[in-house]
């Protein structure tokens, strides 16, 4: 029986592995050109990049701007998001991560800005350097117009709203102190019931409101040079009562010395505030503790709450600063919370230029971190990213 002839197999692999490759690009090409998502091949070593045909269609350019140099694409992209978009692709380069993913506002050519989500995958040469980011911009214009609308009716109901409940608590208030008359044992407890149910109410629609502030970027960073120390040694005061009605012990470690920062102070309080009362909340009664922690570190002043409560489930912890979101044991431990005291911290850290992490363990506790710049705050209108 004839064998067949090594070179003609050879060859007949060859053409039909270029036939495959060649379907391969056809069809990527076509995928290129057909989705309304703006895609892009950045050659990080030669600063140019290539557009597939929804940059032109989308966005309004013509064919003859010079849009394949990566200079054309920097400068078209709002110069408030501009630095914050060169610190987060430094840091993927830094990193071991391979994607990314960051909101910003990009030109269009008839010179308004459209918001878009700018999803990547970094890939490196042969020696471990940044070589190409290939990605997509995803126009999120319209969710944005959608959610400030939202938040505007967020804003407006929850103010409606803010004003009965505290006449409401008032009114409570006035009843149990006996301006009206005496009232009987079971009396004053359903009028305390109704005070303390009004009060929670009122925090609710607070955090509703500086959520709203938040997102629609009226809320402004104003730092200005304060001991932290102090701040925090107010705030631990002011919680003191909660903690004394579980029966958990505070504990608060500061250093000797002045810690003298540029900071805004209602930001801090409201951090701190927040930080503190989860801790308390989610830790049992009786038995336990909460210690608050300043550290000076190389990047800066590292404020740390930690308790011995419950901890945070590991299925929850990629949620934990998300609007709304409470973990399940968290709301097994305590029914009342609105979810949104972690998402407050996290939009307020990023604003004034911080990080905002935590460590967890169950049964063991939780531990959350704040870190201030060592040069401050940084003063600005807060935007929702």
């Amino acid at each position: 029986m004839a064998r067949p002839h090594p070179a003609r197999h050879s060859n007949s692999e060859t053409a039909e592995e270029l036939q495959n490759l060649h379907e391969k690009v056809r069809r990527y090409e076509l995928i290129f050109k057909a989705t309304n998502d703006v895609l892009y091949d950045l050659d990080l070593q030669n600063a140019c990049v290539e557009w597939n045909e929804a940059l032109y269609t989308q966005y309004g350019y013509g064919r003859d701007e010079p849009t394949t140099t990566l200079e054309w694409w920097t400068s078209h992209v709002h110069p408030d998001d501009a630095l914050l978009l060169e610190n987060k692709i430094s840091d993927l380069f830094e990193s071991k991560a391979g994607k990314w993913q960051y909101d910003y506002r990009f030109l269009r050519a008839d010179g308004q800005y459209n918001y878009v989500r700018d999803r990547g995958l970094l890939l490196r040469d042969e020696n471990g350097e940044p070589a190409r980011i290939i990605g997509s911009l995803l126009d999120m214009t319209a969710q944005k117009q959608l959610d400030t609308a939202k938040d505007e009716f967020i804003s407006l109901v929850s103010h409606q709203l803010r004003t009965p409940l505290t006449v409401i608590r008032v009114y409570g208030e006035m009843l149990t102190n006996g301006m009206f008359g005496n009232l009987s044992e079971e009396q004053a407890q359903w009028v305390r019931n109704m005070t303390n149910s009004s009060t929670r109410l009122i925090d609710i629609v607070g955090d509703i409101l500086n959520v709203s502030r938040l997102d629609l970027g009226r809320i402004k960073i104003s730092p200005q040079l304060r001991d932290i120390r102090e701040v925090l040694a107010s705030c631990v005061r002011e919680v003191q009562p909660l903690a004394n009605e579980k029966r958990i012990t505070l504990t608060l470690n500061l250093p000797k010395r002045p810690v003298q920062v540029a900071v805004d102070e209602t930001v801090l309080v409201q951090i701190a505030h927040n930080l503190l009362t989860n801790a308390i909340r989610y830790t049992k009664p009786g038995k336990g503790v909460v210690t608050v922690r300043l550290e000076a570190t190389k990047e800066g002043y590292v404020i740390a709450v930690k308790d011995n409560g419950v901890g945070i489930p590991k299925s929850a912890r990629q949620h934990v600063f998300e609007r709304f979101y409470r973990a399940k044991n968290a709301v097994g431990m305590e029914a009342q919370g609105s979810g949104l005291g972690l998402y407050l911290i996290k939009v307020m850290a990023d604003a004034f230029g911080g990080k905002v992490w935590f460590e967890s363990s169950a049964a063991i506790g939780t531990t959350f971190y704040v870190l201030i710049p060592k040069t401050g705050m940084v003063g600005s209108t807060t935007k929702k990213r």
